[in-house]
């Protein structure tokens, strides 16, 4: 009895004021995770660019400094040089002029192949190194090569050495070895300078934020906020932005975790472009994402009390509300879907109505955007057709390494008079269908039909290791679709096609072609004109395909190749060499012989290969000498 007494107190609007309650809880639940994850991901990126720019900034600094310091020490140095006792008056005032340079070392270098080792030859200090006692340098240059990363046989050989080593005092100079004059191969005089590593502490201050340190070129700390962590020479290689700093890269970001503190980091570095130097900027992301957390907080709390506002109005207004809002889950979910054919019936005029109109041509834009990128799909490769639409692509180009792809069908202009225009284009559009399949099936981009010709290039936009060796294959299996489609064809009472393929690799310079107003994408230079080239030599040689020696090399051991006779082709003064594919190698090393009744046919002649007078004639006819 109670029991049913309970359940008829659980009315329709109690139901559907729970329904309101969890609709809004997750969908308040769902905006908060979003909003912090796009807040995230935002404060990312917007840290990354103030670490890139702070690692910049620190890093033309100390190229500026250390052009400067070079730049006196140098002066110091050639005055040293060129006068045996040089007037302590001068000396005095060359180090008053900036008294963090504390002195200068220069050392003789033996270059005639003995085994003499560096002579020092001059040297100076300022009044600071004279009041610790080092008048004459004696203990700080021992203790300079002491040091296992600085090397004057390096230093000798044109290597820049830096080094810090700690004065009397506890303070601590860095020491900067750069050559001096060159002779025989190598550095007969070598310049040592010391300057306060105070110089370059004032540059790397801790903000409330972020952190900035600099590094040699083990990874040891040369400038850092935490003067006690430069003073021990740490070694900070095993933070994963300081591995990447040491592994050559000019500059560069990441994310990484402190493995002492197990701190999760933002970091940016940059090369200083002096003795390996590299500098550092970073930030903990427990401080870049403290205002998230907090937003995280503060949304909480605005969704208990929208909730509690829910419950109190959800029996006057769940029904206006929880109607749209099923139209609108559902629209979400079809569009989730690919289902874009949306188109909802506001009811009011309220907000809900007009987001239900909103949502209308959100629907129909993603339609108008899926019918643009399915077209650019149709005339574009889909690597291409992305960056077409995402803005990436625009007029220009850059150099890259491609192996590109010619083909033509023989005797087409014979074939096509004999034709209708619509067989023709049947035909085309058959044989094409077939080979541009084969093509993308391997990695390779078509890049342009012209008439019955295909281009095609792989490596460009995206490279893959196994760039040529998938060009070589696919054209082998194009020479084996193509007896599939003459044997369909034959069946029609059609004619047999035959082909004429070539493949060349080298350097083009693949973009943006043209005008701002029309621009295509393709590759233009000379490796392009010879694969061209390679393709009408087919003609030549009576074979259907045809590689360079720059295609033959890196996959002369998967291949089976047969030389034949170089040939001299227009704009090119040197012979090409020129080889035959007959078949592949499997992984066991068994020979496949890929050969078809179209795969060879009656040589002829073809205008892009020149044909030079036999060598005994001691002059070409002029004829032969105006085709060359």
């Amino acid at each position: 009895m109670k029991k049913s007494v309970a359940a008829r107190s659980l009315t329709i609007g109690t139901k559907l004021n729970a329904l309101i309650a969890l609709v809004l809880l997750s969908s308040i639940v769902s905006l908060v995770w979003l909003s912090t994850r796009m807040f995230i991901e935002d404060n990312t990126a917007l840290i990354q660019q103030m670490n890139a720019n702070t690692a910049n900034s620190l890093a033309a600094q100390m190229r500026e400094l250390f052009g400067s310091v070079n730049g006196k020490a140098r002066m110091l140095g050639a005055t040293l040089l060129a006068q045996t006792n040089p007037d302590p008056a001068v000396l005095k005032e060359f180090f008053a002029e900036d008294r963090d340079l504390l002195g200068v070392y220069i050392h003789l270098h033996s270059v005639d192949g003995s085994k003499a080792g560096p002579k020092l030859l001059a040297k100076a200090f300022s009044e600071d190194m004279t009041a610790l006692g080092e008048a004459d340098g004696a203990r700080t240059l021992a203790a300079l090569l002491a040091e296992k990363d600085f090397s004057l046989g390096q230093l000798a050989k044109g290597e820049t050495q830096v080094a810090t080593i700690n004065l009397s005092d506890g303070s601590a100079v860095v020491a900067l070895g750069i050559p001096l004059l060159e002779a025989g191969g190598g550095f007969s005089h070598t310049l040592i300078t010391l300057i306060r590593q105070s110089r370059f502490l004032s540059l790397f201050n801790d903000n409330e934020l972020a952190t900035s340190f600099m590094v040699d070129h083990k990874g040891k700390l040369l400038a850092h906020a935490d003067l006690a962590r430069v003073t021990a020479r740490e070694n900070v290689g095993s933070l994963g932005i300081v591995k990447q700093l040491l592994e050559g890269f000019n500059n560069g970001q990441t994310r990484y975790i402190d493995p002492q503190s197990g701190e999760a980091r933002l970091g940016a570095f940059k090369i200083v472009g002096f003795g390996g130097l590299g500098v550092v900027s970073e930030v903990a992301e427990s401080k870049a994402f403290e205002a998230a957390w907090k937003v995280r907080f503060r949304s909480s709390l605005i969704a208990f009390v929208v909730l509690c506002l829910a419950f109190l109005t959800g029996y006057l207004f769940s029904g206006t509300i929880t109607s749209p809002l099923k139209q609108l889950t559902e629209a979400a979910g079809r569009i989730a879907e690919g289902d874009f054919k949306i188109n909802l019936i506001p009811r009011g005029r309220d907000e809900l109505a007009t987001l239900s109109l909103t949502f209308n041509k959100m629907a129909v834009g993603l339609i108008e955007r899926d019918r643009v990128k399915e077209t650019f799909n149709k005339f574009h490769n889909k690597e291409i057709a992305d960056k077409l639409l995402s803005g990436e692509v625009k007029l220009g180009g850059e150099r890259r390494d491609a192996t590109i792809f010619f083909s033509d069908v023989r005797g087409f202009t014979g074939l096509s008079e004999s034709m209708e225009p619509e067989q023709v284009v049947e035909m085309l559009n058959e044989y094409m269908t077939r080979m541009v399949s084969i093509i993308r099936a391997h990695h390779g981009i078509v890049d342009k039909y012209v008439g019955d010709a295909i281009m095609a290039i792989w490596g460009v936009p995206i490279g893959r290791p196994d760039d040529t060796y998938n060009a070589v294959r696919a054209c082998i299996e194009m020479r084996s679709e193509l007896e599939k489609l003459n044997a369909a064809r034959l069946a029609r009472g059609q004619v047999a096609l035959k082909i004429g393929m070539g493949l060349n690799r080298g350097p083009v310079i693949a973009g943006n072609i043209g005008s701002n107003e029309k621009m295509e994408y393709t590759v233009i230079g000379d490796s392009v004109n010879l694969a061209s080239r390679m393709e009408s030599m087919t003609k030549e040689y009576g074979s259907d395909f045809l590689v360079s020696k720059n295609v033959y090399e890196p996959v002369a051991e998967r291949f089976i190749f047969e030389q034949v006779e170089s040939a001299y082709v227009k704009g090119k003064t040197a012979p090409i060499e020129v080889f035959k594919v007959l078949g592949y190698f499997r992984e066991n090393g068994e020979r496949v012989i890929v050969e078809t009744p179209y795969s060879s046919y009656q040589a002829e002649k073809s205008d892009k290969v020149v044909h030079p007078e036999p060598r005994e004639q001691v002059a070409p006819p002029p004829f032969r000498q105006s085709a060359a």
